[in-house]
């Protein structure tokens, strides 16, 4: 006959605050990061894509001001589309 041992389930103990044990909490001091000097990066020039949907943007925003530009995405890929093929 096999007998097999059980696991024992490990509980975790909570720690109970006494009231008259309290410490006062003071932030702890941390240190202060050296500044580096960051290299600055070339800008990427804006694509075809990104000019297009900035000017629907902007004209749809001109009529509405409640415009977002999820919405103008939308309406700028239906434009694209044809000014990319012609």
């Amino acid at each position: 006959m096999v007998v097999y041992k059980m696991a024992k389930r490990r509980t975790r103990r909570v720690k109970s605050r006494s009231t008259s044990k309290v410490k006062s909490r003071v932030p702890k001091r941390t240190k202060r990061k050296t500044s580096k000097k960051k290299s600055k990066r070339k800008k990427r020039p804006a694509s075809n894509w990104n000019k297009h949907m900035m000017m629907v943007y902007k004209s749809m925003k001109a009529k509405d001001s409640s415009v977002k530009l999820g919405d103008a995405m939308k309406a700028a890929k239906k434009t694209y589309k044809k000014a990319a093929t012609a």
